[in-house]
C-alpha cells in the first residue's frame, strides 16, 4: 500500500534514536512475555491489509493491483493528452507494469528455481497447491500468498533505505509504537559449545484471526519484514510442514537442535515445531533429502501457530 509506506516512512523520521532508547527504558532487550501474542491495533491491521482480503483468488488480487496502477498513472496520462507519443509512453509504462505483475506469479510446484534460497523461501511449502505474485510498493516490496488459489498471507519486505542503520530490536520498538505492545520470540543458538538467547521475532495476532510477525531477514539481505496471514490457515499449513520435517533424516545438527530446550514458549512446544524451519540455505544448496551444509535459520525454533504455516 502506497498509504503505508509512506506514513510508515513518517514515523520512521519523527522517532528518534533517543525516543527508542527512552522506549526501552535502559533494558538489554525487550521484555519478554508469556502467553499468547498481544492483539495489535485493529485500525492498523487495516490499513496494512489494504484493500485486499483473505480468499481472494490471483485474479482478483491482480484487477486491485492493476486499478492502482493505473490510478497513479492518471495524472500523467492527462499531463500528455494533447502529445501522442509521450501519451503513448506512458501507456507502454502502464502496459509493462501490468505484464511484470502477470509474469510474477509462480506455483511452487516441486522445484521452484530462484525461490528456494529467497527471502521468502521459509514462506511456502513444495508441492502443496500453493502460488504467489509480486508487486513492488512505495517503500517495500508485496508478496501475495495463495494456498488452492485463494489468498492467506501477505510478505511485506521493507526498502534497504527503510531499515538501515536499525538493529532488529530497535525496528522491533518502531512497529510497536504502530501496532502496540509485540510478543519477542528468542531462539537459542550454540557458537563455540557457548549457547546464547537471540531476538529472532516480534509477534502480534488480530481479533479478527490474524497473525502478524516481524521477522528479521538482515543476515543475508539486509531487510526486515512484516507478515500477515490467516491463522486458520496457517494452522493447515503447520500440519504440512510437520510432516515434512518428519521426513527429515536426522543427523547431528537434528540432535543438536533437540538438546536445545526452548525458552519463552508454551511448555507443550514441541521438537518437530522447532525443527520446523530450522534451517536457511545458502545459495546453490539444496532442501528435502538432497540437503547440503545448513546453518542456524533467523526465524527458526518457532511454534506452528506462531509460523506463516
Amino acid at each position: 500500500m502506497r498509504r503505508f509506506g509512506l506514513s510508515f516512512l513518517a514515523m520512521l523520521l519523527a522517532l528518534t534514536t533517543a525516543q527508542i532508547a527512552a522506549a526501552k527504558g535502559g533494558k538489554k532487550g525487550p521484555e519478554k512475555v508469556k502467553g499468547p501474542a498481544p492483539i495489535a491495533k485493529a485500525a492498523e491491521i487495516k490499513e496494512l491489509k489494504g484493500d485486499y482480503t483473505w480468499g481472494m483468488s490471483p485474479q482478483q488480487v491482480k484487477e486491485k493491483l492493476f486499478a492502482k496502477i493505473e490510478e497513479n498513472y492518471k495524472e500523467r496520462l492527462e499531463k500528455t493528452r494533447l502529445d501522442p507519443a509521450k501519451n503513448d509512453g506512458v501507456r507502454q509504462q502502464i502496459k509493462a507494469d501490468k505484464d511484470r505483475i502477470t509474469k510474477s506469479f509462480v506455483k511452487f510446484e516441486g522445484h521452484t528455481p530462484g525461490w528456494e534460497v529467497s527471502i521468502i523461501d521459509e514462506e511456502f511449502v513444495p508441492g502443496n497447491g500453493e502460488s504467489m505474485l509480486v508487486y513492488q510498493e512505495a517503500k517495500q516490496k508485496r508478496y501475495f500468498f495463495f494456498s488452492g488459489e485463494t489468498l492467506f498471507k501477505m510478505f511485506i519486505a521493507f526498502d534497504k533505505e527503510v531499515v538501515q542503520g536499525k538493529s532488529f530490536a530497535d525496528f522491533g520498538e518502531l512497529m510497536q509504537q504502530k501496532f502496540g505492545r509485540a510478543q519477542p520470540v528468542y531462539r537459542t543458538v550454540v557458537t563455540h559449545g557457548m549457547k546464547e538467547q537471540v531476538l529472532d521475532t516480534f509477534q502480534w495476532r488480530s481479533s479478527e484471526g490474524d497473525g502478524l510477525r516481524l521477522v528479521d531477514r538482515s543476515k543475508f539481505y539486509d531487510v526486515y519484514c512484516l507478515v500477515i496471514y490467516d491463522r486458520s490457515v496457517a494452522d493447515r499449513q503447520a500440519e504440512v510442514k510437520k510432516a515434512n520435517a518428519a521426513k527429515v533424516p536426522v543427523g547431528s545438527f537434528v540432535d543438536s537442535v533437540i538438546s536445545d530446550k526452548p525458552n519463552d514458549r508454551d511448555e507443550n512446544d514441541n521438537v518437530v515445531d522447532r525443527i520446523t524451519g530450522k534451517e536457511v540455505l545458502k545459495p546453490g544448496e539444496r532442501r528435502g533429502n538432497q540437503q547440503n551444509i545448513k546453518v542456524p535459520s533467523p526465524t527458526g525454533e518457532m511454534k506452528a501457530e506462531d509460523k506463516p504455516y
